[in-house]
């Protein structure tokens, strides 16, 4: 995981720290979904990934000058293009994590919609 965000580069770290806070909102909304917070957990999804791809985009604007100074610029761009995905790779990750807690408040919500009040529908 480490030679990930070596690879990775300065990315990581945003994409990280976004990623983080997307998994309390989504197990804060497994644990009690309410509308607001599924909300949140859709907006955080889109910011995680937001952040990741412009952790490829610059590494790719990285990889595309160094390229011009190298011997080789079709193997650095690959290299470059490889070392740039693990910032998508990273921000899939969280929003997959997100998604699962995402449809366990789903269920709960709609296995206790109407019971005892406490859990409403978010699509309601």
């Amino acid at each position: 995981m480490s030679e990930a965000f070596r690879l990775g580069g300065w990315g990581m770290y945003p994409t990280l720290f976004i990623g983080i806070l997307l998994v309390g909102a989504a197990a804060r909304y497994a644990r009690r979904p309410e509308r607001h917070r599924l909300m949140l957990v859709i907006w955080m999804q889109v910011l995680t990934m937001l952040v990741g791809t412009f952790g490829f985009v610059s590494g790719m604007i990285k990889t595309a000058v160094s390229a011009g100074k190298t011997p080789s610029p079709v193997d650095t761009l690959i290299q470059g293009f490889g070392e740039s995905l693990h910032n998508i790779g990273l921000g899939l990750g969280f929003v997959v994590l997100a998604g699962i807690a995402g449809a366990i408040g789903l269920a709960r919500c709609k296995r206790g919609a109407g019971n005892d009040g406490s859990l409403v529908d978010p699509f309601a």
